[in-house]
């Protein structure tokens, strides 16, 4: 007998559910993207931009991907309970849905 394995054999058992460290990071998403719009904002002055969004959509950007690199790391991880992440993610990209709704209702 070979020593691959096959697809009859048993499935490994699951992992014991770990601390939900990155799931609470992914609440981490919104002060994190603040403080990226502050800066390119301040960087896009310096660069005389046409727009005063810039940092704006930088910033919200940086908060949703922030908030779901975090709770797909969190379910990779097998953290216990799930919802926490995917409310951090949900939370974190809310103010990306604001500035996409602003956007489409100003111009």
């Amino acid at each position: 007998m070979s020593s691959e394995p096959s697809l009859t054999t048993a499935p490994r058992p699951a992992r014991t559910a770990r601390a939900p460290w990155l799931g609470l990071a992914s609440f981490l998403g919104l002060p994190l993207g603040g403080a990226a719009g502050y800066v390119a904002a301040h960087l896009g002055s310096a660069a005389a931009t046409a727009e005063g969004t810039t940092g704006a959509a930088i910033g919200v950007l940086a908060a949703a991907v922030i908030g779901l690199m975090a709770t797909v790391g969190a379910r990779v991880r097998q953290e216990r309970w799930p919802w926490l992440g995917i409310v951090g993610a949900v939370v974190s990209a809310a103010p990306l849905v604001v500035f996409i709704a602003g956007m489409m209702v100003m111009r």
